[in-house]
């Protein structure tokens, strides 16, 4: 049986040369060899969303189903997730890597569709569709027309949208929004659309009634309900010819003189992704993001219910089981001397956060129970912080966040307020109390450790939207310039330095590399070098006098060369060997001798640089 390793797993192929699509003679194996090709464009598209498939398994000419389960024959190893639905439960299939793509393809799933929720997350949309859907007499090039108009309106919403052929006979917009319920979506969506075809009837249908589409495009805003799916960038299409929706750029579009122009398939895509990337990958950036604007009111009577919850039925706050509890294994940065460029922890993105100065704290909603503030030792924090304690307890039960703990005093963040006693912080009405997320672990009834750090970041910050100081997400970005503007113009407030990671990143403490590096600002300054540890022709450290009195060892060790440049400039100037009350046996200097050295975080640690010869 022919065998094929995709991302370290070796499948097992079956019935190649079966043909999928007669009028052109694609065969399986070429079908197989495309979703192969383009698998690195097209899983960012599907990560950590519910996919379902159009079936094919004896070509598109034959029987074809939907199918919403794991198709009989599917790998244990790909993973599932269970997925809210009226008939009962629901499990499906999340394609997270090549091999889980080409094992489900291999079993005949040839379209492959995902709502525009993620799986962490069921019915919080962090994007908007708009279906173009061509009646009789109308074609793409109609769609075109109408398109342009959409992208205006929608820019002037404050909204951008980017386009791709359905892979069919129309057009699909989509467009990257801050997490906003389904149904919201969905009305602010079937609005846009009716107000199009109020002001274009010749042109624009809302409604699904065939009768009324002859020669018009139906804007088609349904997809954007929660139970509804849409085909996803890159995938193939179940027509007379081995079609596949491809994103394309306006200015392809505009310029298009015909249909074939805008229909491409399994043998061009490769090509095209090859000479321009993924077209699409700004949907996958999340500073793209933008709010989505209220609503307009849509015709007919108003709704008989309120918006639903952001928290959806399957993780509603509403008695879910807690699935992480303390201690957990945290994620700790690598320190590094310089902020990483956007492409530098492995590509994909870095999220530059800023670098705080507190106490670490992971922070359990925990319902009815008390809520439980975890430090970076393991021990609880709650007792000791009554204010930040009350408003975690307030949290949906399951929440958990990874935080810094902070507290601020005459508009500087005051780390020495963290170290009094409670009675002392409550006796002081001028400090401030507040936790300040960076991450998010769980939430009510799923752990969402596994996803990149990009989906948590967004699944953050909806989770705290309508949440009130003292709680507040980290401030964040993935431009690493206007990272180094805010770490400048933040640092008379204590802000140390940047904290940057990989956006691709899932939450993992072991083997987590260098995904995880944090920067701290540092003060160059001068101290007088007051004696050596170690041995006098191999020192390993200094002791400093700071200008303003403080004294302390320099740490880490000095390295060889370093070393060696300290013992052949203090040697002549060494006095007997002493032993020092706090640094242990050393050899005073008996003149000064000038060092430079940066001071970095709290308490201060002494670098050394150099000596001075001044």
């Amino acid at each position: 049986m022919p065998q094929m390793t995709v991302d370290g797993r070796t499948l097992a192929l079956s019935h190649l040369d079966k043909v999928y699509y007669p009028r052109t003679g694609t065969l399986k194996g070429e079908v197989l060899r495309y979703y192969a090709a383009v698998h690195t464009a097209l899983l960012p598209h599907l990560r950590d969303r519910p996919v379902s498939f159009l079936r094919c398994p004896d070509g598109v000419e034959a029987e074809v189903f939907v199918a919403k389960n794991p198709p009989p024959g599917t790998p244990a190893w790909v993973r599932s997730v269970e997925v809210p639905s009226n008939t009962g439960e629901l499990r499906q299939l999340v394609l997270e890597n090549g091999a889980a793509l080409l094992a489900v393809a291999n079993l005949g799933c040839l379209e492959l569709h995902v709502p525009q929720w993620h799986a962490a997350a069921p019915a919080l949309a962090d994007r908007l569709v708009l279906d173009l859907d061509p009646g009789e007499g109308a074609d793409v090039l109609t769609c075109r027309a109408v398109a342009l108009l959409l992208r205006e309106r929608l820019a002037a919403d404050g909204l951008a949208a980017w386009v791709k052929t359905s892979g069919s006979k129309g057009l699909h917009l989509l467009v990257p929004i801050e997490p906003t319920p389904s149904a919201r979506v969905s009305g602010y969506a079937k609005a846009l659309a009716a107000a199009l075809e109020a002001e274009h009837p010749e042109l624009v249908v809302h409604t699904m009634a065939k009768a009324r589409r002859r020669g018009r495009v139906l804007v088609d805003w349904s997809q954007n309900n929660a139970k509804k799916t849409t085909a996803a960038p890159y995938t193939l299409r179940a027509r007379p010819r081995p079609t596949v929706s491809t994103p394309v750029s306006w200015a392809e579009l505009e310029r298009a003189g015909g249909e074939e122009e805008l229909a491409f398939t399994l043998a061009e895509v490769p090509d095209r992704l090859a000479a321009h990337g993924d077209l699409f990958a700004p949907l996958l950036d999340p500073g793209q993001a933008r709010p989505l604007p209220g609503a307009r009111p849509a015709p007919g009577p108003p709704p008989a219910a309120p918006p639903p919850s952001p928290f959806p039925p399957a993780t509603r706050p509403v008695r879910v089981r807690q699935v992480l509890h303390p201690p957990v294994e945290v994620m700790r940065p690598v320190a590094v001397t310089a902020v990483p460029p956007a492409d530098g922890l492995g590509g994909g993105g870095v999220q530059y956060e800023l670098k705080l100065d507190g106490f670490r704290c992971v922070a359990f909603a925990r319902g009815d129970g008390p809520p439980f503030l975890q430090s970076r030792t393991g021990r609880d924090l709650a007792p000791e912080f009554p204010p930040i304690a009350a408003a975690v307890a307030r949290l949906p039960e399951g929440l958990v966040l990874d935080a810094e703990l902070v507290a601020w005093r005459d508009g500087r963040f005051a780390f020495g307020e963290l170290l009094h006693t409670r009675q002392a912080r409550a006796a002081a009405p001028d400090v401030a109390l507040g936790l300040i997320a960076f991450d998010l672990l769980a939430l009510p009834g799923r752990d969402v450790r596994r996803l990149p750090l990009a989906d948590r970041r967004r699944l953050l910050l909806a989770a705290l939207a309508d949440v009130p100081p003292p709680i507040q997400p980290v401030l964040a970005t993935t431009d690493r310039a206007e990272a180094l503007e805010w770490m400048e113009q933040l640092a008379d407030t204590g802000v140390e330095g940047l904290v940057c990671k990989a956006t691709a990143s899932p939450y993992r403490p072991r083997g987590a590399g260098r995904s995880w590096v944090k920067y701290r600002r540092s003060d160059t300054l001068d101290a007088t070098v007051r004696a050596l540890t170690g041995p006098a022709d191999r020192p390993h450290a200094l002791v400093l006098q700071l200008d303003d009195g403080r004294v302390l060892l320099t740490t880490p060790r000095l390295t060889p060369v370093q070393s060696r440049t300290v013992a052949e400039v203090a040697g002549p100037l060494l006095g007997p060997a002493a032993t020092d009350p706090d640094h242990g046996p050393v050899h005073p200097l008996t003149a000064a001798l000038r060092a430079e050295l940066t001071l970095t975080g709290r308490p201060p640690t002494a670098t050394f640089v150099r000596l001075r010869g001044d």
